[in-house]
C-alpha cells in the first residue's frame, strides 16, 4: 500500500494533536519505531506477523487515547484479514529424493566372468559327449589317439580358459585394492536457541516475545484447583475450565500459533513450562495473564 492510508493518517493526526512523538510512543507501547511508521503509512504487510496487525493498531490507538473498536469498524477494509491470509499459507512439509547409488566397476565385471565360465563348460560338455559317442561307434580310433586328444584339449582349450579366468580374478583384485575416497562430512550449523523476553506489564497482564522458536512444548502442572483459559489472538480456545489436577488438562498444540494468551485465576497453584523450561510469573498477584507473541524471523 503506497502513501498514507486513511487509518494511518487518522492515527498520525491524533498523535500530533496530542504532541506525542514517535520516540515517546515507542517507549509507551514497546513497539519499534519502524513498525509505528509502517502503521501510519498503511504498510501492514511489514509488521511482524500479519495476524497481529489489529493488535499493533489497538495498542497504538489506546496509547494516544483512542477507542480502537470504532476504528476497526470504520477502517476494516484497510486491515489484513487473518482468516483469508491463513488459507494461503504454504505447507511446511518438504521431502527430498535419495540420490541413486553409483554402480561400481566390480559389480559389472563379475557377470562377464560367470558368462565366460558358463560358455566354457558348455563347450567342454559337448566335446566330451562327442568323444564318447565317436569311441563307441567307430572302433578304428585307437586308445592312443584318444589320449592324444585329451592331451591336446588340456593344453589348448583348458589352458586358455584358465588363463582368462586368472586374468579376470587379477583385475577383480586390483579393483578391490583401489581406495574409495569418502566425502568429507558437512558440519551442521546449530540452530539458534529460542529466547523468551519480557516486554511490559499492563494491569494483571504481562507481555512477552519469543524469538527463534515456536511454542512446541507447553505444559501446565497444578498443585491446587484454579481457573485456566488458553486462547490465541483470534479467540480460538485451546482449553478453558477449572481442573482440579494436572491430568484434567489436555495436551496443548500451540506450535502453529503466532500469539497465545494464558489466563490463570489462581497462579499460585500453577507451574507453567514454556518449551520445557519453567516459567516464572513476573507479578506477585493471584489472578494474572501471560501474553506471548512469536516474532517472525524474516522481519528481524
Amino acid at each position: 500500500m503506497l502513501g498514507l492510508s486513511e487509518l494511518g493518517q487518522h492515527l498520525k493526526e491524533a498523535r500530533e494533536q496530542k504532541q506525542i512523538s514517535l520516540d515517546d510512543l515507542q517507549q509507551t507501547t514497546k513497539i519499534q519505531k519502524r513498525y509505528l511508521i509502517a502503521i501510519e503509512e498503511g504498510r501492514f504487510d511489514t509488521l511482524p506477523g500479519i495476524f497481529y496487525a489489529r493488535a499493533f493498531v489497538k495498542t497504538y490507538a489506546e496509547a494516544i487515547g483512542l477507542d480502537p473498536e470504532p476504528l476497526f469498524d470504520q477502517y476494516r477494509d484497510e486491515l489484513p484479514n487473518p482468516q483469508r491470509e491463513a488459507a494461503n499459507l504454504p505447507s511446511r512439509a518438504a521431502r527430498t529424493k535419495p540420490s541413486p547409488k553409483k554402480r561400481t566397476k566390480k559389480g559389472s565385471f563379475v557377470p562377464a566372468i560367470v558368462a565366460i565360465l558358463f560358455i566354457v563348460l558348455i563347450v567342454v560338455g559337448i566335446w566330451v559327449m562327442a568323444q564318447g559317442s565317436g569311441t563307441r561307434d567307430d572302433d578304428a580310433i585307437a586308445p592312443d589317439d584318444s589320449e592324444n586328444l585329451d592331451a591336446e584339449f588340456s593344453l589348448g582349450v583348458g589352458t586358455d580358459s584358465e588363463d582368462e579366468l586368472e586374468e579376470g580374478l587379477e583385475e577383480e583384485e586390483e579393483e578391490e585394492e583401489v581406495e574409495t575416497i569418502e566425502p568429507e562430512p558437512v558440519e551442521e550449523v546449530p540452530e539458534p536457541s529460542s529466547t523468551l523476553s519480557f516486554t511490559r506489564s499492563e494491569g494483571n497482564t504481562s507481555f512477552y516475545e519469543l524469538e527463534n522458536g515456536r511454542l512446541t512444548d507447553v505444559r501446565i502442572e497444578l498443585s491446587g484447583r484454579t481457573y485456566i483459559d488458553v486462547k490465541n489472538a483470534l479467540g480460538r480456545v485451546f482449553f478453558s475450565g477449572e481442573p482440579s489436577n494436572t491430568e484434567d488438562i489436555p495436551t496443548l498444540d500451540l506450535e502453529a500459533e503466532e500469539r497465545v494468551i494464558f489466563n490463570f485465576g489462581a497462579s499460585q497453584h500453577v507451574d507453567l513450562l514454556i518449551n520445557g523450561e519453567p516459567f516464572e510469573f513476573p507479578l506477585d498477584i493471584t489472578h494474572q495473564k501471560v501474553d506471548i507473541t512469536i516474532l517472525d524471523e524474516a522481519s528481524e
